[in-house]
């Protein structure tokens, strides 16, 4: 015995094509809710669904080169979880606005070991799918990591982060009421 893996049977090739479909007509039917792709598609003939994985693969292929990486992945980490985070503003529920609050922290740790990161093979490719995790709603990663490492986090640490930031909001306000002092004498 060699530990190959036996082949896949005639039934479950035949599967894939259908899997495909089925994952395909989802996309096109979500894809069909954004109106510039459709008018998009409407002028240049082109579905779509390869439209948008054209530019996903060219992406892709952007960061995994490190051609872009930072400014892609920023992107990524920044302009969508923007959005996402007016529209969970929006809304009714509370549901929606615990996966937005990671973002903040995620890039204040990257500020601190980018430095480090930076050097590792493919970090901005693993930053592109940790920032994808993160964000896409179909994984909720940020609800993972805010129920079980930041929100317990912050719970314990809550009156002292308040003490500081009290602290400092009180520094504040006395250095401008000297800066403002200062420009009524003058």
């Amino acid at each position: 015995m060699d530990g190959a893996a036996p082949a896949p049977t005639p039934q479950a090739v035949k599967a894939i094509p259908e899997q495909f479909a089925v994952y395909h007509a989802k996309f096109n039917n979500e894809l069909s809710k954004i109106p510039a792709l459709v008018q998009i598609e409407k002028t240049t003939r082109i579905p779509k669904t390869y439209l948008v994985a054209a530019v996903g693969s060219v992406l892709a292929i952007l960061i995994f080169l490190n051609i872009w990486g930072d400014l892609l992945t920023d992107l990524l980490g920044f302009l969508y979880p923007a959005y996402a985070s007016f529209k969970a503003i929006e809304s009714r529920g509370t549901e929606d606005d615990v996966q937005w609050c990671v973002f903040g922290f995620l890039n204040i740790a990257e500020f601190f070991s980018d430095i480090l990161l930076y050097w590792l093979p493919l970090y901005y490719t693993m930053k592109a799918l940790l920032v994808l995790w993160l964000a896409l709603p179909q994984f909720k990663g940020s609800v993972i990591v805010y129920k079980s490492i930041l929100r317990p986090y912050l719970v314990a640490e809550q009156a002292k982060i308040d003490n500081v930031s009290d602290k400092i909001k009180q520094k504040v306000d006395e250095t401008v009421s000297e800066v403002q002092k200062e420009f009524k004498q003058e």
